[in-house]
């Protein structure tokens, strides 16, 4: 277990206690700057709450001492629409309550806001967003590196633009921007902040293809342990094709080159070294929507340079597929694969695999029940394979709306 440190863990709770009250503070600006007599004619509250039970049998994914945990979640969310016939503004708030009676190191306290304006004119469209998180446990799944790091406490804060111009029915240009900060209660994790910025332009080529091409900028700072700076360019070139109004598919293909400056503190010195690399991008993704069923895939292969400026193969499988057999009877499927490596070192290799069948049932008009089953598999370094099953049964309320306006 990750040994906590206390004095920085009760600043990390503050903030995060505060999560859902600042998202909502910036969600009123953002509504204020929406003229009041439009906006109080189209707003509306729709919130909701969902009790969860679930179990695991490895939950931390290992090959050794491993262990079950079974508990409960209570997860409320609150959420602000309102609509003027130009701009849209939203706001969420979610809390998530976790209670393990066999594990109480496990329970958790978890807050995210996040608040959304999009303004509309003729021919432009502006966006801007923020949020603010703070997550308690179990926070390490999605890493790259697949590690667990549990008990871990983390706070982030992020925000975007966008702006895009349509110049003639066939082509239009914009820029997005944004940038986090991320703090980790532990040693093990360091701090870091991001930003990236930069234009894209897009073309219609025919009534059903259309082709985009993005340039980025982004820069990534260590914040903790020895200084690292690393500046990353990436373009992209995206095509796109309708085949179908149910059918639609997409190619991406890039390259990027990043630039890496780390030190390294030996016997009181401080050694600066640098680090140029160059890798590319490549994917294809496919979707199928109709009325009762939806599929939707994607694959990527990439070498590309982690934020430590060290190269990286990844591939990775993304499925999800929902089919309603009734009127209030949904099926569901969702799988991950990843398969990772370091083509110059010995570590960091990963593979990842999970799955995931679930039903749901509408047994009132707002209620609904959900039960889905969860496999995990990976190994890290070509060690042995560790496995976990699990599941989990749900039900949720969708409060009614409140406020004069309908939402969209």
């Amino acid at each position: 277990m990750v040994e906590r440190k206390i004095g920085v863990g009760s600043a990390v709770a503050r903030a995060g206690a505060s999560a859902v009250t600042a998202a909502a503070t910036a969600a009123a600006l953002a509504v204020a700057a929406v003229p009041g007599a439009a906006l109080g004619a189209d707003w509306h509250l729709n919130s909701s709450i969902t009790e969860e039970f679930e179990y695991d049998d490895n939950f931390r994914l290992r090959t050794d001492d491993e262990e079950s945990l079974w508990g409960f979640n209570t997860r409320p969310r609150v959420g602000v629409e309102a609509h003027t016939p130009r701009t849209d503004v939203n706001m969420n708030g979610t809390l998530n309550y976790g209670w393990f009676p066999d594990n109480t190191d496990e329970n958790s306290f978890d807050q995210r806001g996040d608040v959304s304006l999009r303004h509309r004119t003729e021919r432009s469209v502006f966006g801007i967003g923020g949020n603010i998180s703070h997550e308690t446990t179990r926070t390490s799944e999605e890493l790259d590196s697949g590690r667990d790091f549990s008990d871990t406490d983390r706070v982030g804060l992020g925000g975007n633009a966008s702006w895009s111009h349509t110049l003639t029915e066939l082509v239009g240009v914009g820029v997005s921007a944004g940038g986090s900060y991320v703090t980790f209660d532990t040693d093990v994790l360091d701090d870091y902040r991001t930003f990236y910025g930069g234009p894209f332009v897009s073309f219609r080529l025919t009534e059903k293809d259309t082709l985009q091409i993005t340039g980025t900028y982004t820069r990534y700072d260590r914040l903790t342990g020895d200084d690292l700076q690393s500046d990353m360019f990436v373009g992209n070139a995206i095509w796109s094709r309708a085949f179908t109004p149910q059918i639609s598919a997409s190619l991406r293909a890039g390259a990027n080159y990043v630039t890496t400056d780390e030190d390294f503190t030996v016997g009181g010195t401080t050694v600066t070294t640098s680090d140029d690399n160059i890798g590319y991008d490549g994917g294809a993704s496919i979707s199928y929507v109709e009325e009762r069923a939806s599929l939707t895939g994607s694959f990527s292969h990439s070498i590309v340079p982690s934020s430590t400026g060290r190269l990286q193969q990844r591939n990775a499988l993304t499925l999800h597929a929902s089919y309603r057999a009734a009127p209030l009877i949904t099926f569901g499927f969702t799988t991950n694969f990843i398969q990772q490596e370091a083509p110059d070192q010995d570590t960091e290799d990963r593979n990842f695999v999970n799955a995931s069948p679930s039903v749901t049932w509408h047994f009132l008009p707002d209620w609904y029940a959900r039960v889905a089953y969860k496999f995990r598999t990976q190994t890290l370094n070509d060690g042995d394979r560790a496995y976990s099953n699990g599941g989990m049964a749900s039900v949720s309320w969708r409060l009614p709306s409140w406020g004069p306006g309908q939402g969209k």
